[in-house]
C-alpha cells in the first residue's frame, strides 16, 4: 500500500471538497436573491391619475396619499377607457375623477395576469359638497388592502387615526324624505268672461314626503290687474288666490329635467274697480266691490335644474272657479270671471333637505 505524504493527502482532500463548498455558497446565496426580485416588483408598482385640470387640488390630495404607500404615481389626461388607459402605462390601478366630481372611479388589475380585477366607485354624497379628503383617504385604503399583504404593509404611524370603511355608492340616492322647496314666479291669470288676464306673482311652498309624492302651498296677488270696458265706463279686475296641491314630481339625472303635476283646490277673492266713462251720465263714481269663491286646478310645471338646489322652468295651469263671478257697471251685466281660468309663469325654484 502506498502511503501519501501529510502536504499531498491534504491538497487532494482539498481538491475533492472544493466542488462541494462552492455548491453550498451557491445554495445559501439562492433564497436571498431569489426573495429580492419580488420585493423590487413590489417597488415598482404604478398607479396611473386620469386627470381632466393640472393642478387639481382633489387630484393632489389622492395623490399625496397614494405616493404615502409607496407606490409610484402618474397622471395622464383621460382618454378612452379607464382599464385601457391604465394598461398602456404598464399600471396595476387607475383612478379618475366622477363627472359629478362627488367622488372618484378606481379600476384595479390582477398583478400577475393583467386582467380586471376590481371596479369600484367612491362617492360622498353629504348636502354641503363631498369631503375631499375623505374620498382620498378612502381611495388609498383601498389599494393598500388590495395589493399589499400583511408582511409587506407600510408601517402605520402610531398617531395616524385609521380611515373610515370604504363607502360605495353605484348610483345616485334616492330624493329623502322631508324634502322641501320654495318656487316663486311670474305670470298672467286669465278669467274668460270679458275681463282681459292680469299679470300675477306666484308663491308656492312645496314639501315632498318622498322621492315622488308630496304636497304644496299656492299664494298668488295680482300686480296689474286685466280690464273691462263696456258703455258706462271701464274696470280693473284682478284675484287673489290662495289654495292646496297634492304634488307627482318626477326627474332625470341626465339631462337634469323634472316634470311635477299638482291637484289643487282653493279659494278665489275677485276685486273689481269701475272707473265711470266721461262720456256717461255725471251721477256715475269709481266704486270698487268684491267677491269670494271657491276653485279647483290642474297644474303641470316643466323645470331643469342647473345645481342640486336651484331650479328654472315653466307652468300652466287649468281650472274653474265654483260659480261665475258677475260684474255690473249701474246696474248692467258688463262680463263675468273664472269660469274657466288659465294661467302661466315662469318661474325659480330653490329646494332644501
Amino acid at each position: 500500500m502506498r502511503h501519501l505524504p501529510p502536504l499531498s493527502r491534504l491538497r487532494q482532500s482539498s481538491r475533492r471538497c472544493l466542488p462541494a463548498v462552492f455548491f453550498a455558497a451557491w445554495v445559501g446565496v439562492l433564497p436571498a436573491s431569489v426573495q429580492s426580485q419580488p420585493l423590487q416588483t413590489r417597488e415598482h408598482r404604478r398607479v396611473l391619475l386620469l386627470v381632466d385640470k393640472p393642478g387639481d387640488p382633489f387630484i393632489g390630495r389622492i395623490k399625496a396619499e397614494i405616493a404615502s404607500l409607496g407606490l409610484d404615481v402618474v397622471t395622464r389626461a383621460p382618454v378612452g377607457p379607464i382599464e385601457t388607459a391604465a394598461r398602456a402605462e404598464h399600471a396595476i390601478a387607475a383612478i379618475r375623477m366622477l363627472p359629478s366630481r362627488k367622488g372618484v372611479e378606481v379600476w384595479m388589475a390582477d398583478e400577475t395576469s393583467g386582467r380586471s380585477l376590481l371596479r369600484q366607485m367612491i362617492v360622498d354624497e353629504t348636502p354641503g359638497g363631498p369631503d375631499q379628503n375623505l374620498i382620498a383617504l378612502q381611495a388609498a385604503e383601498l389599494l393598500r388592502t388590495s395589493f399589499f399583504s400583511q408582511s409587506d404593509k407600510p408601517p402605520a404611524s402610531a398617531n395616524l387615526v385609521p380611515p373610515p370603511p370604504v363607502i360605495v355608492v353605484q348610483a345616485a340616492p334616492a330624493r329623502s324624505s322631508g324634502e322641501g322647496g320654495v318656487q316663486a314666479g311670474v305670470g298672467f291669470l286669465y278669467g274668460a268672461g270679458g275681463a282681459s288676464a292680469a299679470w300675477q306673482a306666484w308663491l308656492s311652498f312645496q314639501h315632498l314626503w318622498g322621492r315622488h309624492f308630496g304636497v304644496a302651498l299656492d299664494l298668488s296677488a295680482p300686480f296689474y290687474r286685466g280690464t273691462l270696458s263696456g258703455p258706462e265706463g271701464t274696470a280693473d279686475v284682478g284675484a287673489f288666490v290662495v289654495g292646496g296641491e297634492l304634488l307627482t314630481r318626477f326627474g332625470s339625472e341626465r339631462p337634469r329635467l323634472f316634470l311635477t303635476t299638482g291637484l289643487g283646490a282653493g279659494f278665489a277673492a275677485v276685486l273689481a274697480t269701475g272707473y265711470p266713462s266721461q262720456q256717461g251720465r255725471a251721477q256715475l263714481v269709481g266704486t270698487s266691490s268684491s267677491a269670494y269663491t271657491g276653485l279647483g286646478y290642474l297644474r303641470v310645471s316643466l323645470g331643469w335644474k342647473p345645481a342640486g338646489w336651484l331650479g328654472l322652468g315653466i307652468s300652466g295651469l287649468a281650472g274653474t272657479t265654483a260659480s261665475r263671478v258677475h260684474i255690473r257697471f249701474a246696474g248692467n251685466a258688463a262680463g263675468d270671471w273664472g269660469v274657466p281660468l288659465f294661467a302661466a309663469a315662469l318661474f325659480g325654484e330653490v329646494d332644501w333637505r
